[in-house]
């Protein structure tokens, strides 16, 4: 039995859907990540072999905004979970959902063994789950653990302020003949749909896959480029050509070995 928590948010519902289809038992985790005993009943009572831990407060102006809460979801969750797996003693499968926010910003592709210095809040906190998930590992060797670490996705049940929603919804406001102003327009990332996302997790987590992966196109895009891509017409980009630029873009090396040998 798989166990999924964040099975509400984007990725968390395309993977429900998928494993569905496919017909591959889960189990949502439908209480509070936060509720150590409620997570733990969890573990216990779903017989759970494996868990993909999604849940997590994202968006990093959200996550700058609520600090401590995004600690409380994003940290002492993992902990929970971790907390959990311990009790319940059993060997276990474990996919955790990390970012590219770990890395420094780099003008080359990012390897996984690249520097770390997370650029904001959010890829503290998901560092920080990181060294404690790979710690426990050390200490407790029933559990198989796969740490993903996803770049940037788009879909279209994404809501604002994630970059893609925001964009179409200005798209759809604003008057596009006039100049419209865009933040971060020469900054790199790099955008993978997310549903494709979904199929690389789900391939990593059948395939009982450990270790630390990049989830990523391998291809970099500037965000204007990204932002015309998807406009509804040609538009006149306002925006700071001084401001600081930063690039998070993948190396998928050592995924596509992976995925080759599957």
């Amino acid at each position: 039995m798989i166990g999924i928590t964040g099975s509400t948010g984007v990725l968390g519902s395309i993977i429900c859907d998928k494993l569905e289809k496919q017909n591959i038992a889960f189990s949502r985790l439908t209480t509070d990540i936060r509720d150590d005993k409620a997570v733990l009943n969890w573990v216990r009572d779903n017989k759970l072999n494996y868990i993909i831990h999604l849940a997590s407060k994202v968006a990093v102006s959200d996550v700058e905004n609520n600090i401590d809460e995004a600690y409380d979801i994003n940290i002492s969750g993992t902990i929970n979970l971790v907390k959990a797996i311990k009790k319940y003693d059993q060997p276990i499968g474990f996919f955790y959902a990390s970012s590219s926010h770990v890395y420094a910003s780099s003008a080359s592709a990012i390897k996984e063994t690249d520097a770390i210095s997370p650029i904001n809040s959010y890829g503290l906190t998901k560092w920080m789950s990181e060294l404690i998930l790979n710690d426990f590992k050390k200490k407790y060797s029933n559990i198989n653990l796969c740490i993903g670490r996803i770049f940037s996705f788009y879909h279209h049940s994404q809501k604002p302020p994630f970059l893609y929603p925001n964009l179409i919804k200005r798209f759809e406001e604003e008057d596009l003949s006039l100049p419209f102003k865009l933040f971060g327009a020469n900054s790199t990332r790099d955008f993978l749909n997310a549903e494709e996302v979904c199929d690389i997790i789900i391939k990593l987590v059948l395939g009982n896959c450990e270790g630390t992966i990049n989830i990523a196109s391998g291809q970099s895009i500037k965000i204007i480029d990204f932002a015309q891509k998807i406009a509804p017409q040609k538009i006149n980009f306002d925006f700071d050509a001084t401001e600081n630029v930063n690039h998070l873009n993948a190396d998928i090396s050592l995924l596509n070995s992976i995925l080759k040998n599957d």
